[in-house]
């Protein structure tokens, strides 16, 4: 699909989203929600709108795709003047676990009026807190334990408990059975029957789920990507084995990814390890892009293994659409380690740069714009003649920005020494007018 008609399907789905037919909205966020980062933009305008349907429904959807684009706008509607809004903007934000959401969490608790948004903000600071983001558990357990806290907010700050380590959990369960609030104290004995009821999530409730996972109803197939997630790690593996399996499907790989994304940094750990045996390039790509969205440096730099093992791999084993995917999943590892300024892999993304026989990917020009500098720009200008329109913006916004990065100047003497070729590119590139999602992308900045 070309990117002008994806944009108009996008915009079609946003749309639909505030349909007062529930079928069809579902059906909208259902699609969203597969097409994944490239509705995020249209989304996070949709929160501007006035269409309160549109809002509410555009907010969930951000939080399953998980982009990190998403926190500040979900954090701006903190202060939306409808309390149904903040309340959404707080349940939403508990998948972004950083310490400036969490901050912003915390003035909620301090500063809301309404009860139902403070609730939601402290089931979000828990979530926080089972990710590894440890800053979002002292107001937390400070609520559980104040006897003169509402009871509906110490009733939601109980969710606290089963994420607790077992010697911190026993100690407040014995303060809490003494409570003298009896609503309190029949929450901390239900939830204390059920760990002891459920224990961990068996390996069999975890393919039941990955059953559910494959179900043509939004509802069914969107439940089990949360309760999967909330198996932890356990159900790592068997997503992992489960997306090979099916490799194929890209709605199964696309809400496996989804699952994985929810469980956080703390949960994921292990995903790196897997890294190494998946060779279909789906579920490589899924792996790759929830690494690059939890963000944990360690885990990021595991992608350069992949690169290797991909740049190595014999022609013989990648012919036609294979080859073309294998690159782009090449591509996608050296855009999230270029995200955190890495230029471990260098040699190898020029030599992608460098290939004039293969498409040029766009990852691979949004990475050297972000760690490139001057010896790339000359790379860039040798590849442009041979693209399309869209690629030579692209193109074009990657020279631009490598050359304000690294202070070179448009009457640089190594640039007016260039081959014909290349300086008839970069003249191109430097009399066009940015187009104006760049120009607004800079002024926003």
């Amino acid at each position: 699909m070309s990117q002008r008609s994806q944009a108009n399907e996008i915009a079609e789905l946003i749309r639909r989203l505030g349909s007062r037919n529930i079928a069809r909205a579902k059906n909208a966020a259902a699609r969203l929600t597969i097409i994944g980062a490239t509705a995020v933009e249209p989304l996070i305008e949709a929160l501007e709108g006035t269409n309160n349907r549109v809002r509410a429904r555009a907010m969930p959807l951000l939080e399953m795709i998980g982009d990190s684009r998403s926190r500040e706008p979900l954090t701006a509607m903190l202060l939306d003047r409808g309390h149904r809004m903040r309340q959404i903007a707080a349940r939403c934000l508990g998948r972004f676990p950083t310490p400036h959401v969490a901050a912003a969490l915390e003035r909620v608790l301090r500063r809301e009026s309404h009860e139902k948004v403070k609730a939601a903000a402290v089931h979000s600071l828990v979530e926080h807190y089972v990710s590894g983001e440890d800053r979002a558990l002292p107001p937390v357990l400070s609520l559980l334990v104040d006897t003169e806290a509402s009871p509906g907010m110490r009733l939601a700050a109980c969710s606290l408990l089963p994420a607790l380590p077992a010697s911190e959990r026993a100690g407040i369960v014995r303060r809490l059975s003494d409570d003298p609030d009896a609503a309190v104290r029949r929450s901390v004995a239900r939830l204390t029957d059920q760990r002891r009821a459920a224990g961990v999530y068996d390996e069999r409730r975890v393919r039941a789920l990955l059953g559910k996972l494959r179900a043509e109803d939004y509802p069914a197939w969107n439940e089990a990507v949360r309760r999967l997630a909330r198996c932890g790690d356990l159900a790592i593996g068997p997503l992992v084995h489960e997306m090979r399996r099916l490799s194929d499907d890209p709605e199964f790989c696309t809400r496996a990814g989804m699952a994985l994304r929810l469980m956080g940094p703390r949960r994921l750990r292990a995903l790196p390890d897997y890294l190494e045996e998946i060779e279909e390039p789906l579920p490589l790509q899924v792996v790759i892009e929830v690494i690059g969205i939890v963000g944990v440096k360690a885990m990021i730099y595991r992608l350069e293994e992949v690169i290797d093992r991909l740049g190595r791999k014999p022609d013989s084993e990648t012919e036609g659409d294979g080859d073309y995917l294998v690159q782009r999943v090449r591509a996608k590892a050296h855009l999230e380690l270029a995200r955190i300024g890495s230029r471990v892999a260098i040699a190898d993304l020029r030599s992608m740069l460098e290939n004039a026989e293969g498409p040029l990917e766009a990852e691979v020009v949004a990475a050297i714009e972000m760690i490139g500098k001057r010896e790339e720009i000359v790379l860039l200008l040798r590849r442009y003649a041979a693209q399309d329109a869209f690629m030579r913006v692209v193109i074009g916004s990657a020279v631009r920005g490598i050359m304000k990065r690294e202070h070179i100047r448009r009457n640089d003497r190594e640039l007016g020494a260039l081959p014909t070729a290349e300086r008839r590119a970069l003249d191109a590139i430097l009399t066009a007018r940015a187009p104006v999602h760049a120009r607004k992308r800079r002024s926003e900045a």
